[in-house]
């Protein structure tokens, strides 16, 4: 475990950058639990808030339904108001009290008129008839009747947070007083049940304490994840600086077995003139395959330079406008010996084609004449015909290699542009070749929006198409 935190704060200190992740990880969940925490408590207090409001208006509003009925000290109407606690109750029609009932969102709760006789607390009328006539029981352990005593002691409203039986409401305490002697002759109180309120106030906290909870999972499997893509970072960085290292010895051993290759040409040609008198065939035919290896071995190291230029982004890729016509033309004629050499009959059709594209002419250069030394190297006989056209309404140009050689397979035809792929066959094994010209024409061409396809039928032929963008 040690050496786990050890390799741990060793990786943070190589990747400080990991260290800002970190605490944003922890201090998600703790502003989340924070944010809950703090918005509960609002809106508890813009509960409480709310209630005490709409408390003030029932206290005011009991006070003139019920003083109609009691409006000074022995001086109540029992039966009266008995007609409008029940009213104010539901428990009776609207029309057996002297006044309506006023209309409130509010359920109100043990609506009672409470009158002083001596020392005692007496109830003359009340929602639950059976406490009528009743003494209140005044033990300080009953608070909510506490708050009953200390309303009249100081002749004043009341509203108080009560709570009995697990049961919490507000308690609403109208004091009436004497108009004239300000003193106090009688109480209505009425409670307000928080059953809803607390209700209400539950369900939204265990919803914002689930979404709390599935959002600290969903951190900590983050945190997982996040750890896993510490490693591929890492990982990643140590394949950047294998890449790296990698591309400096390509770039460093192509140009140094360059030389060697520049010298056992030159050495073989020497030898191939000095011995051209006296040599014999099998003599000709050993100094021909040396040339032909050497080719071979000289056109790879120029392939892989040009791949690790290509991958490096060294290669150049500045565009300018040219005629592609012109420019085919001149590398059919450039090859035009080559492929009367092996008895093959090539043409270039440009379809009166005078449209302009924008491109690297040093790469469109490669690029087509990849293909057409491709299409003369596998054809054993027939011809090569290269064609351009115009497709004006997808604004495009379409160049058309087209050969009559060995053909590719279907499932040779979805390998034919990866690297180093080439088709083996009888037809083929003698022909030498890398496996990189279509790979790398490809990649040209889509670093200029272009791209290359390819149809082919097995000892029929094949047809490559070279797309360009049109300039506009």
């Amino acid at each position: 475990m040690l050496e786990f935190i050890k390799s741990g704060f060793l990786f943070i200190k190589k990747n400080p950058q990991i260290l800002f992740s970190l605490i944003l990880i922890f201090a998600l969940p703790v502003s989340l639990y924070f944010n809950t925490f703090l918005t509960i408590q609002a809106l508890q207090k813009a509960i409480d808030m709310g209630l005490q409001a709409q408390s003030i208006t029932i206290s005011n509003t009991l006070g003139a339904l019920l003083e109609r009925d009691f409006p000074g000290k022995g001086r109540a109407d029992q039966p009266m108001l008995q007609k409008t606690i029940d009213v104010l109750a539901g428990t009776a029609a609207p029309d057996a009290a002297p006044v309506a009932p006023p209309k409130s969102n509010v359920n109100l709760e043990n609506i009672r008129v409470i009158v002083k006789e001596g020392t005692d607390f007496k109830v003359i009328a009340a929602q639950d008839s059976s406490e009528v006539g009743q003494t209140l029981d005044l033990d300080p352990s009953l608070n909510g009747e506490r708050v009953i005593a200390i309303a009249w002691a100081n002749a004043n409203d009341v509203l108080a947070p009560v709570e009995e039986n697990n049961d919490k409401f507000w308690r609403v305490i109208k004091v009436l007083t004497d108009k004239d002697t300000h003193e106090s002759y009688g109480l209505i109180t009425a409670d307000i049940p928080l059953r809803e309120t607390d209700n209400l106030i539950t369900s939204a906290v265990i919803q914002a304490y689930v979404i709390l909870v599935a959002s600290i999972i969903m951190v900590l499997l983050l945190i997982l994840q996040h750890t896993g893509l510490f490693a591929f970072v890492s990982r990643t960085q140590n394949l950047e600086e294998q890449n790296k290292v990698k591309d400096q010895f390509i770039r460093m051993a192509g140009h140094e077995l360059q030389g060697p290759i520049t010298n056992m040409r030159w050495v073989l040609e020497a030898l191939q003139e000095e011995m051209a008198a006296s040599s014999n065939d099998i003599q000709k035919q050993y100094l021909e395959r040396i040339t032909i290896s050497i080719n071979g071995l000289g056109k790879l190291v120029n392939d892989i330079l040009e791949v690790s230029h290509l991958q490096q982004g060294k290669m150049d890729f500045d565009p300018a406008k040219i005629l592609p016509a012109d420019i085919i033309a001149q590398i059919v004629n450039n090859v035009k010996l080559k492929a009367e050499g092996k008895g093959l009959k090539i043409s270039f059709a440009a379809n009166d084609f005078h449209y302009y594209i924008n491109v690297n002419q040093a790469r469109f250069t490669q690029i087509v004449t990849n293909l057409i030394e491709n299409a003369i190297k596998y054809t054993p006989a027939g011809e090569i015909k290269v064609s351009i056209t115009a497709e004006t309404g997808r604004g495009r140009c379409i160049i058309t290699v087209q050969d009559t050689g060995f053909g590719i397979s279907a499932e040779g035809q979805k390998k034919m542009f990866e690297q180093f792929y080439r088709v083996k066959t009888q037809a083929n094994a003698g022909i030498p070749g890398t496996g990189l010209g279509l790979w790398m024409s490809r990649e040209m061409a889509r670093k200029m929006d272009g791209d290359i396809m390819l149809e082919s039928i097995e000892r029929m032929g094949s047809r490559f198409f070279v797309y360009f963008p049109l300039c506009r």
